[in-house]
C-alpha cells in the first residue's frame, strides 16, 4: 500500500513539475512569437513561404525553422535552465509548433474587383480560381454567374476587360507538379470562348497588346541544381483560327514573381534574380519571323531579388527589391537609376499624389518620397502589414489614406496637414485582406483572401452586405 502511494505521489509531483514547466515555456517562448512581440513584420507562414521560392525547400525549411528558434530557445536560454531529457521533451513540441503554423498551399484570394463601366457590374477571380459577375439590382449585389461550375486551384489574376469578353488565369498544384489554365468567357452570360492548359503556375499580371494575351508562367525544375527560369507566353486573340492558340514564347532566365507589363509598347518583367528584362512589343505580331534579338531591348541585372510590382510615373519605371531599396529607373535607359532605402519590404503599389510618391512598407511605414532628387521627405508609421494596393480618399474636404491590412480591415489615415499618420478608424473585415478597395459612387467594394465580397458604405462605413463566392449565397 505504502508503494502504491509512493508512485502516486512521485507521478503527481512529476505532472505538477511537468505543468509548471509547460507554463514557463509559453511564458518565455511561444507566447511572444504568438503575440508577435518577434518584431517580425510577416507571419512565420508567409515567411516561410516566400524564403523557400527564393532559396529553395532545403535551405528555406532550415531558415525557417532557425527564424523560429529565435522567438523561442532564446528566451528559454536567458531564463530557464533545462536538463537534457526535458529538451528531448520540448523538440517534438517545438517541431509541431513549427508545423502547425506554416502552410504551403497557395491561398489566392489577391484578385481586385474589377468594375466594367459599360453596365456597371463587378469582376472577380476567387481564390478557388472561379470567375464571378456581380450585378446589382435595386442596389441588392447578386452573383449574375461565374465560371467555371466547381472551383479548383485558385487564382492570383486580375481579370481583365477586353472587347465583349473578360480573360482570366488560374492554377492547381499536387507537390511540385502545376497546372495552368487561361480562358476567355463571354460577359453576358459566362460562356467559355476558349480554354488553354499550361504545364506550370501562372503569374498573376497579365497584359493585351494589339489582340495578343501576354503572361508569364514559371517552368518546372527537374532538378534542384537546374536554374530557374520563367516563359513569356503570347496567346493570339484574333477572331481566325489561331485564336485561342499559343503564337510564342519567349524564354527568361529567372524567376517572374510578379508577371508582366506594357508601357510605350515595352514588355516589362522582373525576376527574383534581380533581372529587370525589356522588350519590343510592337514586334510580337509576326513573332514566328522576328528572333528573340529583335524582339529584346535590353537586360539590367539589379543587386538582389525584384519581389514587387512595377510602376510607371513620367516616363520613369519604379520597383523594390527583398533588400528593402526602392527603385526609379529612366524608360529609355533603365541602367541610369536611382534609389533610396525604405528599410523593409514593399509589396504594394505606391500612390503619385501631390507631386510626392507615397510607398508603403510591409511593416506599416508610409515614406513619401520626392520624385525630383529621389529623397525621404517624411515617414510616418502605422504599425500596420501592409499588401494590398492603399487608395486616397477625399470626404467632405479631408483627404484620407485606405490601407488595406492584412489581419484588421481597411485602416483610414488621416492625410490632411494637422492630422497627418492618425487612424480615422477603419472599414472591419475581420478577414485577412490582400487586395485593393474598389471605390464606386458611395460604395467601398472588397475582396477577403477567404472569397467574400464585403459591400460598405463610404462615409458611414457601415457593412450593408457580403457575398460568399465559394458558397454563392449571402454570408453567415
Amino acid at each position: 500500500m505504502q508503494k502504491i502511494r509512493f508512485f502516486s505521489h512521485k507521478i503527481d509531483m512529476l505532472l505538477k513539475n511537468l505543468a509548471i514547466l509547460l507554463l514557463s515555456f509559453y511564458k518565455f517562448a511561444i507566447s511572444p512569437y504568438i503575440l508577435s512581440q518577434c518584431c517580425y513584420a510577416i507571419s512565420c507562414s508567409d515567411y516561410s513561404k516566400i524564403i523557400i521560392k527564393e532559396k529553395g525547400i532545403i535551405l528555406g525549411l532550415l531558415l525557417s525553422f532557425l527564424r523560429l528558434l529565435k522567438c523561442t530557445l532564446m528566451p528559454i536560454k536567458n531564463n530557464l535552465h533545462i536538463n537534457n531529457r526535458f529538451r528531448l521533451f520540448i523538440f517534438p513540441i517545438l517541431l509541431f509548433v513549427f508545423i502547425s503554423c506554416t502552410n504551403f498551399e497557395h491561398q489566392g484570394g489577391w484578385s481586385n474587383v474589377v468594375l466594367d463601366p459599360d453596365n456597371e457590374s463587378f469582376f472577380v477571380s476567387s481564390n478557388e480560381g472561379k470567375v464571378f459577375n456581380i450585378v446589382t439590382n435595386d442596389g441588392i449585389p447578386r452573383i449574375n454567374w461565374s465560371y467555371p461550375d466547381e472551383g479548383k486551384g485558385t487564382s492570383y489574376t486580375d481579370p481583365i476587360l477586353y472587347k465583349d469578353s473578360v480573360i482570366s488565369a488560374k492554377f492547381d498544384c499536387r507537390g511540385k507538379n502545376c497546372e495552368g489554365e487561361v480562358f476567355e468567357i463571354r460577359k453576358s452570360d459566362g460562356q467559355i470562348i476558349w480554354v488553354k492548359n499550361i504545364p506550370s503556375k501562372i503569374n498573376p499580371r497579365i497584359e493585351i497588346y494589339n489582340d495578343i494575351l501576354i503572361f508569364s508562367s514559371l517552368d518546372k525544375q527537374n532538378n534542384v541544381e537546374d536554374p530557374k527560369s520563367s516563359q513569356i507566353y503570347l496567346i493570339s486573340l484574333k477572331n481566325d483560327s489561331n485564336k485561342g492558340e499559343v503564337i510564342g514564347k519567349i524564354p527568361v532566365l529567372g524567376e517572374i514573381w510578379s508577371g508582366v507589363y506594357l508601357y510605350d509598347g515595352k514588355i516589362f518583367v522582373a525576376t527574383m534574380e534581380g533581372s529587370l528584362y525589356i522588350y519590343d512589343a510592337t514586334k510580337l505580331e509576326d513573332f514566328s519571323n522576328t528572333s528573340l534579338d529583335q524582339i529584346s531591348i535590353d537586360a539590367i541585372d539589379f543587386p538582389h531579388a525584384i519581389n514587387s510590382q512595377l510602376f510607371f510615373h513620367e516616363n520613369r519605371i519604379m520597383f523594390s527589391d527583398v533588400a528593402g531599396k526602392f527603385y526609379s529607373a529612366s524608360i529609355e535607359d533603365a541602367k541610369t537609376f536611382v534609389d533610396v532605402d525604405l528599410g523593409n519590404w514593399m509589396i504594394a503599389k505606391p500612390v503619385f499624389h501631390n507631386s510626392l510618391i507615397y510607398t508603403f512598407t510591409l511593416n506599416g511605414d508610409i515614406i513619401t518620397i520626392q520624385p525630383e532628387n529621389f529623397e525621404i521627405v517624411e515617414t510616418i508609421n502605422t504599425d500596420k502589414i501592409v499588401v494590398g494596393d492603399p487608395k486616397v480618399l477625399e470626404i467632405d474636404g479631408e483627404e484620407y489614406i485606405l490601407l488595406p491590412t492584412e489581419k484588421e480591415g481597411i485602416e483610414i489615415i488621416n492625410n490632411s496637414e494637422f492630422d497627418k499618420g492618425n487612424s480615422s478608424g477603419r472599414y472591419s473585415t475581420e478577414k485577412k485582406l490582400y487586395s485593393s478597395p474598389l471605390i464606386f459612387e458611395n460604395n467601398l467594394i472588397i475582396h477577403t483572401q477567404e472569397s467574400e465580397l464585403l459591400f460598405f458604405k463610404v462615409k458611414s462605413r457601415d457593412l450593408y452586405y457580403c457575398l460568399d463566392l465559394n458558397e454563392e449565397k449571402i454570408c453567415d
